[in-house]
């Protein structure tokens, strides 16, 4: 295995947009500063997997499509200008909530899930497929305090997974290995805890994610991954 700090890294210090390809499409815009506007195509299979902040509070506001949002035991199917029940579109993740968004799917909208307030109408006209919706799904995600960790996260987040996608033939087990090593090490800077247990109470789900994330740190400080780079832009 080779030594990840000598890895080579794309630098992407003015890079704004970043577009990651089918099957779990994405593009993340980060041209305003502490916010991402997230796009999800039609098709995708993007989540942002279920996960939790303990130092940020984090705001959600759909501008285009529906998302199916998961906070804690609640599930939420939303579209535009629907919040929590406060009237101003966002919805609100509190620190230390377990969350998780994607697409909406007709599948989605017909098991009913809540809507917190405009936008709660189903979505009508023929999907690209069964189970899909007609409409590509626009983000935008901020946190509290603004302190540049959500742009910090993405550009490297993005860099690692599309260094890692460009590196060639051969090699896969390692660099497979080597890209979630890094990217827990990205987690456990960047605030982002996410849950490694299906199943189970929420402390045993939050000492699992730990205990990970306590082992992959520890070994990246051996191997000499960060999960931040200079080279990815605004590296700390």
């Amino acid at each position: 295995m080779p030594n990840p700090s000598t890895r080579p890294r794309t630098r992407r210090p003015n890079q704004t947009t970043f577009t990651r390809p089918f099957p779990a499409a994405v593009t993340y815009d980060l041209s305003v500063p502490d916010q991402a506007t997230i796009t999800v195509p039609l098709g995708s299979s993007w989540t942002s997997g279920p996960h939790w902040h303990e130092a940020h509070t984090e705001f959600l506001e759909v501008l285009a499509g529906r998302a199916r949002v998961t906070l804690g035991s609640r599930t939420l199917v939303v579209g535009v200008g629907a919040g929590m029940g406060n009237g101003d579109g966002v919805l609100r993740v509190e620190r230390g909530v377990v969350h998780e968004w994607r697409r909406a799917s007709r599948e989605d909208e017909e098991e009913g899930g809540e809507d917190g307030g405009a936008g709660g109408r189903e979505v009508e006209g023929e999907g690209e497929g069964e189970g899909e919706d007609v409409e590509e799904l626009v983000v935008k995600e901020w946190t509290e305090p603004k302190d540049g960790a959500k742009e910090v996260f993405f550009r490297n987040l993005n860099g690692l997974v599309l260094d890692a996608a460009g590196g060639g033939g051969g090699g896969g087990g390692w660099r497979s290995a080597l890209l979630e090593l890094e990217l827990w090490n990205l987690f456990w800077r960047a605030d982002n805890y996410p849950v490694v247990l299906g199943t189970g109470a929420g402390w045993v789900r939050r000492v699992a994610t730990k205990m990970v994330m306590g082992a992959a740190v520890a070994l990246g400080w051996v191997l000499g991954c960060r999960g931040v780079y200079e080279e990815y832009g605004l590296g700390r």
